[in-house]
């Protein structure tokens, strides 16, 4: 049955079609039958139903109908499914290639004129990546805040832990939260991952000729032209090479039937040689117009493939970029988390995949990583140059070092919080790292202030850390 979604809610996943007789059917996110697209409201479907329920729902392959069009919107409201009106759309354009091939004088044409550009025709080829990228516009609107645009195919599998940990640690956060952002992550990860297996496997003529030739009502019409002169040539070689045995026959001495069969010979002749003309004429103008085409066919394609698998890992990156910021406020926000996490005193990091990614690299032996973890590596330490800032707290407060662990991971998911509670702690972190501010609790260290400080300044390399007494 043709459709039209709606109401369509991100936070549930529920949403509602209306049919052509304005009767209501509810769906829900788990029967979308499409890999790469996202239901939207407004969008053109096909679903089956059981009574008010669909039972399993797609996008149309008809969006949008245009004037010109062989269909309407009005046809597809009449019809039940898309191969309905995919059969009317093919029979609708034989008829007007039939038409043309009836009405247009080939004796005088010069070029075939275009059906539909070609632009629109690489627009259908690549519809379902498409409707991902166009779901990603609609579902996305956050964007402030963002310290720096993630790699989602590097961090995948730490944003994937890291929003598990964060259900696991706290009752009140569940998947529902973030049903949304994932289902646009996972739509536009299929067609990523399509267009990438397709990349070597692209064949360009093919795509041309179904995508673009086979729909150019003027070009099939000038076929079906060629054709029927091809075949009538061919029957008027045949006639003359038999009226050429009849007159070489000695049988044949009737001088009035010889001369008939010559004046004969001679009109089949000059017809034959009209059609090898005009056959010449038009395989030079179908030749002209393919070749043109394939050779502006190709280089819009190419272009267009790779300005649409760009926009596919931008989405992919904008996606998982906000689903981590998402994780990592909700963390600051989670007792769960604050009790099971921040109270760590080994834990340096804020909750964020980034730092599920560099827990992982610290297990490993950094001169043995395979060519994923080397690159991992090399990606944390990219964001680290740029995003990273280091504190140190000196205290041992363990309920302040906490405090205070929060108060600087919420201004930026990457900064780095470590802890000295002792005078041999804070020498070894002030002789092996540079530190932006370093944070003295006045009421629980080993030693006056300001000979911590001095000694502080000591090991300062830079002379550009900053002391703050708490």
């Amino acid at each position: 049955m043709h459709g039209k979604i709606a109401i369509y809610m991100d936070s549930t996943g529920r949403g509602t079609v209306t049919n052509s007789a304005k009767i209501f059917f509810e769906f829900n996110r788990q029967i979308w039958n499409d890999k790469r697209s996202m239901p939207s409201v407004g969008m053109l479907v096909e679903f089956r139903s059981d009574g008010k329920t669909i039972t399993g729902i797609r996008p149309s392959k008809f969006q949008e109908f245009k004037e010109g069009d062989f269909i309407t919107e009005n046809d597809f409201w009449k019809t039940d499914n898309d191969d309905e009106l995919e059969d009317l759309q093919n029979t609708r354009r034989s008829a007007y290639i039939t038409e043309l091939y009836r009405s247009t004088d080939y004796d005088t044409i010069e070029k075939i004129p275009l059906s539909f550009t070609i632009p629109q025709a690489i627009q259908k080829y690549f519809s379902g990546e498409i409707l991902s990228v166009e779901a990603l516009k609609s579902n996305i609107q956050d964007q402030k805040e963002i310290p720096c645009i993630l790699d989602y195919i590097i961090i995948k599998r730490f944003l994937n832990k890291s929003l598990d940990t964060l259900i696991f640690m706290d009752n009140s956060i569940d998947q529902t939260q973030f049903s949304s952002l994932k289902s646009i992550i996972m739509h536009l990860e299929n067609s990523y991952t399509d267009m990438k297996d397709k990349h070597k496997m692209f064949n360009i003529n093919k795509i041309f000729n179904e995508t673009f030739l086979s729909l150019q009502c003027h070009y099939q019409a000038l076929l079906a032209t060629i054709d029927t002169r091809k075949n009538r040539s061919a029957a008027l070689e045949s006639q003359i090479k038999n009226l050429n045995l009849e007159l070489n026959s000695k049988s044949n001495a009737n001088p009035d039937k010889i001369k008939a069969k010559q004046e004969r010979l001679e009109s089949l002749q000059k017809e034959n040689e009209y059609y090898k003309t005009s056959l010449k004429r038009l395989i030079a103008i179908k030749e002209d117009f393919y070749k043109k085409n394939l050779s502006i066919f190709e280089n819009a394609f190419k272009l267009s493939k790779e300005k649409l698998f760009s926009k596919i890992i931008t989405g992919l990156n904008l996606c998982a970029t906000i689903m981590d910021m998402k994780i990592w406020k909700l963390s600051l926000k989670s007792s769960g988390v604050k009790n099971s996490y921040f109270t760590r005193t080994n834990i340096e990091n804020s909750f964020c995949s980034l730092s599920f990614a560099e827990h992982y690299l610290s297990r490993l032996n950094k001169s043995a990583l395979n060519p994923f973890d080397h690159k991992l590596l090399l990606y944390i330490q990219k964001i680290s140059k740029e995003q990273r800032k280091k504190f140190l707290v000196v205290t041992s407060d363990l309920d302040l070092l906490c405090k205070i662990k929060i108060e600087i991971f919420s201004l930026n998911p990457y900064y780095l919080v470590k802890y000295a509670p002792k005078k041999v702690n804070y020498q070894s972190l002030m002789r092996d790292n540079t530190f932006d501010i370093v944070y003295i609790d006045e009421k629980h260290v080993w030693d006056n202030v300001a000979d911590i400080i001095l000694e502080g300044k000591h090991f300062d390399k830079t002379g550009k850390t900053k002391f703050k007494l708490i």
